[in-house]
């Protein structure tokens, strides 16, 4: 009971806390410092499939998602818990981010459960309530890394992730930052999709390493090695570059919805022949039951996202707006290899709003015009529930522009 009291406690001060969060935000910080977050590493094997291991896997993969922020946003310093095969403690990976006070948490990690070889897909987890037992089974066993560290009971605060009681209390725990956490997992998983691979969404679990992280903060399954299929997927260097870049893509929209800054995305690199996605699921596998034809639908091509593999480059079109002169702010929502038709199915209750822009190749779908950019703000708060994955754009002339710099000239 006493554990409990106290846990409630904390829930209350983790409430206070958001709103300083939103304080902070409102101030207009800037998203400076990330840090990312290779699951395992060492003597921690972390899940073993039959030919691959995590640890390898999410190494490589946090590697190159540093990269291509470093190529992009020169100004963002990347710091990595762990840029080689080494043991990090969880509390030390937490640490890492608070003493260079981290403006972003993303932690890579690899999937896997016992009995199944056909469950698959993608998961991204932020701190919070264990909904389910599945939710649970995942946080349990990337806390049991714990066990391999001396004196853990103390340096967790008498935490014990085989304990059912301790896993109860520590689900209480939400982050102060679960807005701002929300939408990148959310964003996340959009850019999985994009890849064609099966969604199975946002989620919260209690995670040790998520727990004490002083900043909005991801935990990110990329696959199960447990798969035969999705492990030769895992491990090889085109999904890995493929996972990387859908990350840094969905990085890359957080950032320039979280700081207002310009939006710099990458395309996912083509290649001959694309890696055969598992087959759908069925019934029979324990962990979704009752999932068959929502998988179908999901492994079904995807046309949203920002980093569709573009064939064919489209020709460019005339601009669908109703005014093209001028600066024009809107928010985009979708993007296509093709031109989409304006119906219900495609942009829910924007049809009349929708107008689209072609840029790299691709149709990029908007909904909403304003030339006032507080005006575009509070129409994108609206449009956002409908699409978590959207953001703000600028267009002059019907060509887009650095959102900033058009943020600037209308205050003129």
């Amino acid at each position: 009971m006493q554990k409990i009291l106290i846990a409630l406690a904390m829930v209350l001060f983790l409430s206070f806390s958001a709103e300083v969060v939103e304080a902070q935000s409102a101030a207009g910080k800037k998203l400076e410092v990330v840090v990312i977050d290779p699951g395992h590493g060492g003597k921690d094997p972390g899940a073993i499939g039959k030919t691959a291991k995590e640890k390898d896997i999410v190494l490589a993969v946090a590697l190159k998602l540093g990269s291509l922020i470093k190529k992009n946003y020169p100004n963002v310093k990347v710091i990595y818990t762990r840029d080689k095969d080494v043991f990090v403690e969880l509390n030390e990976r937490a640490s890492i981010a608070n003493r260079n006070n981290a403006d972003l948490f993303i932690s890579v990690h690899v999937n896997s459960v016992d009995g199944s070889t056909s469950t698959h897909g993608t998961e991204t987890f932020v701190m919070g309530l264990h909904k389910n037992d599945a939710n649970l089974a995942v946080a349990k066993r990337e806390n049991s890394v714990i066990l391999q560290e001396d004196n853990y009971s103390s340096k967790y605060d008498g935490f014990d992730p085989n304990d059912p009681e301790s896993n109860i209390i520590f689900s209480l725990f939400q982050n102060a930052y679960s807005d701002q956490s929300l939408l990148l997992a959310a964003s996340i998983e959009e850019e999985f999709k994009t890849l064609k691979r099966y969604d199975r969404g946002v989620k919260q679990a209690g995670f040790l390493v998520l727990w004490k992280t002083a900043m909005p903060s991801i935990l990110t399954e990329l696959g199960f090695i447990s798969n035969p299929e999705e492990e030769q997927y895992l491990k090889s260097d085109a999904g890995q570059t493929e996972l990387a870049v859908s990350i840094y893509n969905a990085f890359a929209k957080y950032k320039s919805q979280y700081d207002k800054s310009s939006v710099y995305l990458e395309k996912i690199p083509a290649r001959p022949q694309q890696t055969q996605q598992p087959k759908e699921q069925t019934a029979a596998d324990p962990d979704n039951a009752g999932k068959a034809n929502e998988t179908a639908e999901a492994n079904k091509p995807q046309e949203n996202g920002n980093a569709v593999v573009v064939a064919d480059k489209p020709k460019e079109p005339v601009q669908k707006t109703e005014d093209n002169s001028g600066i024009q702010f809107k928010v985009q929502v979708r993007m296509s290899p093709k031109e989409l038709e304006i119906n219900e199915k495609n942009f829910a209750k924007y049809t009349d709003k929708v107008s689209y822009y072609v840029h790299d190749g691709s149709y990029k779908y908007t909904v909403g015009s304003e030339t006032d950019y507080n005006a575009i703000l509070k129409f994108f708060h609206e449009v956002k529930s409908s699409y978590p994955g959207c953001f703000i754009i600028a267009l002059k002339d019907g060509k887009r522009i650095d959102l900033n710099e058009a943020i600037k000239a209308t205050k003129k």
